[in-house]
């Protein structure tokens, strides 16, 4: 098995040597750098399992490179190492867990031996490899729950779809959340077989479904990766004309990094997607650098405005803003939109007094199993009243 990435990022050089010492010794392929522009570089380049980040650095505010990685939803755990008060580190950690980050503790300057090696150790054993990956695919330890999606142009709020989140069910153990192992099934080169996993899932879940009178589009996450593949759209059609399944009933969403890469090659999968009749979802919207010129160029049918935007609408007039003109753009581009993270009534009335057309949140419905669907859409429609 490869060992697992490690990123150190310290301007002493002393202590970056020492905590890169002790990480090697304990199993780890380490790199170290000193400055932000590196520091963005290597997680660009080849994203680590664990960081390791001094608070206190020259050039770069550790608190704020925190918020840094959690817009980008980095998954590596985090270590948080500083010669601050302990109460400072403590509310550090907090902020990190707030922003949806896995922190894995903080340490005291100067790091003593044994508590790195014991943090390190610890952490090691709790990483999946991609063998672990392999017979859980095998045994089909995976489950695919549910997010509701509703329409905001119906006073009723209609059910109309549902999100597609898988889960690992690991022996002994609660739920593995997919930030925690879809990185890994990506390195590991299985992540296009989780994927057709998750296809046949939800073909089945629709099919079911239909047998109960309940017609819902579903939204499938692809990665990145898999848009390489040139068969791709051959491939999807034939599962959908398998099952029996009109195209349209699957809503494949992309994230816009993942639609930067190998543009042309993109283009050209995700066109042959829209003719063979399934939609395209670009998700994330409004959190990378080139949003309106991947939605320019590629053939997508929806945008998602990206949850953190959402999560803020309520108190931040700048967060409103953002979400107005996504949905201005999409309205202009005759687009759906979708926003997601809505986790309040009034979040909820906002979007829809701005023309948002499609919402999931919590305040709607979390992810579930497939089994208690029926049983919640039967729930919301009688609420409706609560949201109308």
């Amino acid at each position: 098995m490869d060992a697992p990435r490690l990123l150190v990022i310290d301007d002493d050089p002393q202590v970056a040597d020492f905590m890169t010492e002790v990480a090697c010794l304990s199993g780890y392929s380490v790199t170290t750098v000193q400055r932000r522009a590196d520091c963005e570089a290597c997680l660009a380049a080849n994203a680590p399992e664990v960081i390791i980040l001094d608070l206190q650095m020259p050039e770069m505010d550790g608190v704020e490179f925190l918020r840094w990685l959690a817009e980008r939803r980095i998954t590596a755990g985090i270590l948080l190492v500083s010669g601050a008060d302990v109460r400072v580190r403590n509310a550090a950690r907090r902020l990190g867990t707030e922003l949806g980050l896995r922190m894995l503790g903080t340490l005291q300057k100067p790091v003593r031996l044994a508590e790195l090696e014991e943090v390190l150790q610890q952490t090691r054993q709790s990483l999946p490899s991609a063998q672990n990956l392999e017979t859980a695919l095998a045994e089909r330890q995976f489950v695919v729950h549910y997010q509701p999606q509703i329409a905001l142009d119906s006073p009723a709020g209609t059910v109309v779809g549902m999100e597609a989140l898988v889960r690992w069910q690991r022996p002994g153990g609660g739920l593995v959340p997919p930030l925690e192992f879809i990185p890994l099934a990506e390195r590991s080169g299985l992540i296009d077989v989780l994927t057709e996993y998750v296809l046949e899932q939800v073909l089945a879940e629709i099919t079911a479904w239909r047998g109960q009178g309940l017609e819902f589009t579903v939204a499938v996450n692809i990665a990145p990766i898999l848009l390489e593949r040139l068969d791709l759209p051959d491939h999807y059609a034939e599962l959908v004309r398998r099952r029996g399944i009109e195209p349209a009933a699957l809503k494949l969403e992309i994230t816009e990094s993942g639609a930067m890469q190998n543009a042309a090659r993109t283009m050209d999968i995700l066109t042959r997607l829209r003719l063979k009749g399934f939609a395209l979802g670009m998700d994330d919207f409004g959190t990378g650098y080139s949003s309106l010129v991947q939605l320019y160029r590629m053939p997508f049918s929806e945008i998602k405005i990206d949850k953190s935007f959402v999560l803020e609408c309520e108190r931040n007039e700048e967060a409103r803003v953002i979400i107005r003109t996504c949905i201005d753009l999409a309205r202009n581009l005759k687009l759906a939109v979708c926003a997601e993270g809505v986790e309040t009534e009034a979040a909820l009335k906002l979007l829809r007094s701005h023309g948002c057309t499609h919402a999931q949140g919590y305040y709607i419905g979390r992810p579930m199993p497939a089994a208690e669907v029926p049983k919640w859409t039967a729930g919301w429609m009688k609420r409706a009243t609560v949201v109308a």
